[in-house]
């Protein structure tokens, strides 16, 4: 059986990586946003709290998107858990998803 293609093109997976800080560069329509919710979602469910992870954009509707899309995918992974371990962070990484810097560089450096 053929192993599933993964969704992310080499460059965008190098970018997934949370063993470092990033800066993600790249034209419209690159998958920039997606790759940066995933790569923040990822922080999220493997111990970061919510509070200690800043992500900037450019605009406030970025921003607000971004913070919609990661909303969704800790909703979709709550719903496909299996465990109780999961489900208990999912719900509270879900929960603590107030406390998020998701902004623009002028909203972050109004805080």
């Amino acid at each position: 059986m053929k192993p599933l293609a993964s969704p992310f093109t080499r460059e965008q997976t190098l970018a997934l990586a949370t063993d470092r800080h990033l800066i993600v560069s790249a034209g419209a329509g690159s998958g920039k946003t997606r790759v940066l919710v995933e790569r923040y979602v990822q922080l999220l469910v493997h111990g970061v709290e919510p509070r200690n992870v800043v992500a900037i954009t450019f605009t406030k509707k970025a921003a607000a998107e971004m913070l919609a899309r990661a909303a969704k995918i800790l909703d979709d992974r709550f719903d496909k858990a299996t465990t109780p371990a999961q489900l208990k962070r999912l719900l509270h990484v879900r929960e603590q998803l107030t406390n998020a810097r998701i902004s623009t560089i002028h909203s972050f450096c109004d805080q």
